[in-house]
């Protein structure tokens, strides 16, 4: 018997288990009618759905995109808006050297090496392109440069995130593409006879079932799981508690989707949170850099544990499994003033500071011993603790932990010596889980024997591999826009 992809799916009903949820992998039959017919298909109206929408219409497609949310925007409406790229018209007035070697040197090295060979390339190069048709075709514009976690030298371009999504809404719209709101993505169609993947089975907000052919492709964007507890706690039992920040329709069933075909994924047991969030965060702004500005990480002992250089998700992974899982960020009158002189985007929520008042989530003392007191800590341990983080400073870099910079490779270390001194309970936070189905430069879905499903795609969120073991700022929303691109140029360009 020729075995079939549809056909070694459905032996006996076998269940396959690709991750640690159990699904019975069985290809969905083609239905006899469909209620819509389309070149390309898309699960998911996020910034990478959008982007990858924009470019399949521009290349002559007919498209519908699919969104369970009444809404579009998905994770991207609600980011920061960091958009990690090299090359750009504003580095070179800036007088910043970047390159592409640069940027995928820093992704793997930031990643432990654990990135996919290529996808760091294929990003590099994408991403420049899709921030060139982001200002000069879309005519949006960052209104920062900034220099973030696990680069080299600054290229995060900060966009004001809903102003990205309604330009790209408002462009794939002119051009064509339908986008039906309470849609949720529930399996994919399989063409035995050319196949491949050809459409999509949705489900509306009401339990009915849709059916829609996809002629050339289907384009998964449908992004991660974080809202899915139960899908999260498998793969990291840490953050069961964790703040969550993310698109709410970030159930995983673009994930589930795919692995009916043997998709196979990367970087699940990387999943990580993000540190420095205030707790009980309802939006972005509430996001604290000042451990890169210069101030130290401790646990509720008063001791450090970490070095405050690296990556926001590197900090999390250890913050999260100190004692209690209590952590506390300590910085000084002199830390926080440069944090908002130098950086004032990234500080908002530390203006009220330099205006002489305190805010309820934040103890400040004129001494190290009275801010611990207030925020129920031990005064002589972390006294000790400043003290030998002081002295470290003076030689230049921390003999503890390694610190040489202040974030990543960038900043001369600050002692924390000017009162008032202050102490934030730092949290973390979900803002995405930045893993998923493997795919390659293409943006084309791999199945576990390392060969592309023929007609799928994905982008954004839904997708693992580029990141590895750690995240470089930025990559992220990047990674989801400049690949929908390519998704959309490249299922668009399917006989």
């Amino acid at each position: 018997m020729t075995l079939s992809r549809r056909t070694f799916f459905s032996i006996a009903g076998l269940p396959l288990v690709l991750t640690s949820m159990s699904v019975h992998a069985v290809p969905t039959k083609t239905p006899n009618k469909y209620d819509g017919e389309y070149d390309v298909v898309i699960v998911g109206a996020g910034g990478a759905g959008l982007s990858a929408a924009c470019a399949a219409a521009e290349n002559g497609a007919k498209v519908l995109v699919l969104e369970k949310n009444i809404f579009v925007g998905g994770s991207s409406l609600i980011t920061d808006g960091m958009f990690a790229t090299q090359g750009t018209k504003d580095q070179k007035k800036k007088g910043i050297e970047d390159s592409p070697e640069l940027y995928a040197k820093d992704l793997y090295e930031t990643g432990l090496n654990f990135s996919e060979k290529g996808l760091p390339e294929a990003l590099a190069a994408a991403s420049l392109k899709e921030y060139e048709w982001l200002t000069e075709v879309l005519g949006v514009k960052p209104f920062a440069l900034v220099h973030q976690g696990g680069s080299t030298v600054p290229r995060c371009h900060q966009f004001k995130a809903p102003d990205v999504i309604k330009a790209m809404e408002k462009y794939a719209k002119e051009r064509g593409v339908v986008i039906l709101n309470g849609l949720s993505g529930k399996r994919l169609f399989w063409d035995d006879v050319k196949q491949k993947i050809c459409g999509v089975l949705a489900v509306t907000n009401k339990g009915e079932n849709k059916n829609y052919l996809a002629k050339k492709a289907v384009i998964l964007t449908s992004g991660g799981f974080s809202r899915n507890p139960d899908v999260l706690k498998r793969f990291n039992p840490y953050l069961k508690e964790v703040q969550v920040l993310s698109g709410s329709g970030s159930m995983g069933e673009g994930l589930l989707m795919a692995q009916a075909y043997g998709a196979d994924v990367r970087d699940m047991n990387f999943i990580e949170a993000t540190f420095g969030a205030k707790p009980g965060m309802k939006s972005i702004d509430e996001l604290s850099f000042m451990h890169f500005s210069g101030g130290i990480v401790v646990n509720k002992n008063s001791k450090r544990f970490v070095n405050e250089s690296k990556t926001y998700m590197e900090i999390s992974h250890e913050a999260v499994r100190q004692p209690g899982g209590k952590v506390f960020t300590v910085f000084d009158k002199a830390i926080a003033a440069k944090a908002v002189n130098e950086t004032p985007e990234l500080a908002r929520m530390w203006k009220v500071l330099m205006e002489g008042k305190v805010p309820d989530y934040v103890f400040s003392g004129n001494s190290v011993e009275e801010v611990a007191r207030k925020a129920g800590l031990d005064g002589k341990a972390l006294a000790e603790s400043i003290d030998k983080y002081n002295a470290d400073v003076e030689k230049g870099r921390d003999l503890e932990y390694g610190r040489e910079h202040l974030e990543g490779k960038n900043g001369k270390l600050l002692k924390i010596s000017e009162a008032p001194f202050y102490i934030f309970p730092t949290s973390n936070a979900i803002f995405g889980t930045y893993c998923g189905l493997l795919f390659n430069p293409k943006a084309q879905v791999i199945d576990v024997f390392g060969d592309p499903i023929p007609g799928l795609y994905a982008a954004g969120e839904v997708t693992g591999g580029l990141h590895g073991a750690g995240y470089v700022s930025g990559s992220g929303y990047a990674k989801a826009l400049s690949f929908g691109r390519v998704a959309g140029l490249e299922a668009s360009s399917q006989a």
